[in-house]
């Protein structure tokens, strides 16, 4: 009896691993795979990411709304890659960054700036000068060069670059930086572009090289300044004030009339004044802070950000913009 029994006890035990053993494992596995796909009850339903609003500044200061498609961003960082969430991402400041193409064509120009031929220089300082900032970094290098020809046209063009972009925007960003509610975070952003959606041209493809920033519409701006005085036009009315410091919303412009630089006639267009400070653009809407400063005996000419400055001689009141 207690070898049937035993016999029994040993087919039985054959006959669970053989049949009833995969099949609680298949369960199990199913029962898992279901858990972290967030379901219970059945085999997971993949739905779409949500696009998420954004406005997006290009490399030229155009503004664009769209929306921003796929789950999340790949990131790498020195410390590791990270995969963040598209609808955690409140800011994006992008890596200054050049395309193959352009790349191809600042080379060729860049080589060309010491042609033998004039033409050929000609046409190579156009060529440069209409890529703007994007040539900007091999201009420096190109002012290094042993050729003094190339040196000469490099330096005039990173003049006229200068010009035309304010000093902030001519930093060379090493790092794409992210911001999120609790972090902000140094890396690179993987791949070459971004996917998103417009009402005006549907899906679209966002180059990573011609992004400057990027901002969540999902997230408030922070308040500016309730402090902040509307745009005076000029600062006459605050000339007697000599080192006080003033807030004002200002919108900037290139038609007013400004005599001086970095210190300015107090009966200066302010709207301009701060465009040929660098600290706004034209169109552009922030507050300015301008301190009253003592007049000085002259005031200097320059062009800046394509507003001209004219010379004068002395005036009782005059004003600087802060940084």
């Amino acid at each position: 009896m207690t070898l049937l029994m035993k016999t029994l006890a040993a087919t039985v035990s054959a006959t669970y691993l053989l049949f009833v053993w995969p099949g609680l494992i298949a369960w199990a596995d199913e029962k898992k795979h279901n858990a972290e796909n967030g379901t219970r009850n059945g085999p997971a339903t993949l739905t779409e990411p949500k696009p998420i609003p954004v406005e997006v500044r290009f490399t030229d200061n155009s503004l664009l709304k769209l929306k921003l498609e796929g789950e999340r961003l790949e990131f790498l960082t020195p410390y590791g890659k990270l995969f963040i969430p598209v609808s955690d991402v409140h800011r994006i400041d992008f890596a200054t960054r050049v395309s193959p193409e352009s790349t191809k064509r600042i080379q060729t120009a860049i080589k060309s700036l010491g042609s033998s031929e004039f033409q050929q220089r000609e046409t190579a300082s156009a060529e440069l000068l209409s890529l703007g900032f994007v040539a900007y970094p091999s201009l420096l290098e190109a002012s290094k060069d042993k050729d003094l020809e190339i040196v000469r046209r490099a330096g005039d063009l990173l003049e006229k670059v200068c010009n035309s972009v304010p000093e902030e925007e001519r930093q060379i960003r090493k790092h794409d930086v992210i911001q999120t509610e609790d972090s902000k975070i140094s890396g690179w952003v993987q791949g070459t572009a971004l996917r998103a959606t417009t009402a005006q041209f549907g899906s679209v493809q966002l180059k990573l090289a011609d992004l400057r920033s990027l901002r969540s519409l999902a997230v408030p701006e922070p308040e500016e300044d309730s402090a902040a005085a509307s745009d005076p036009g000029n600062l006459v009315n605050y000339q007697n004030q000599v080192g006080k410091t003033f807030t004002f919303r200002v919108t900037g412009a290139i038609n007013g009339s400004i005599w001086g630089t970095d210190i300015y006639t107090a009966d200066s267009n302010l709207a301009s004044a701060a465009v040929h400070a660098g600290v706004l653009k034209a169109g552009q809407t922030k507050n300015v802070r301008v301190k009253i400063v003592a007049s000085p005996q002259a005031f200097q000419a320059s062009s800046r950000n394509g507003v001209t400055t004219t010379a004068y001689g002395p005036y009782p009141g005059a004003f600087q913009i802060l940084r």
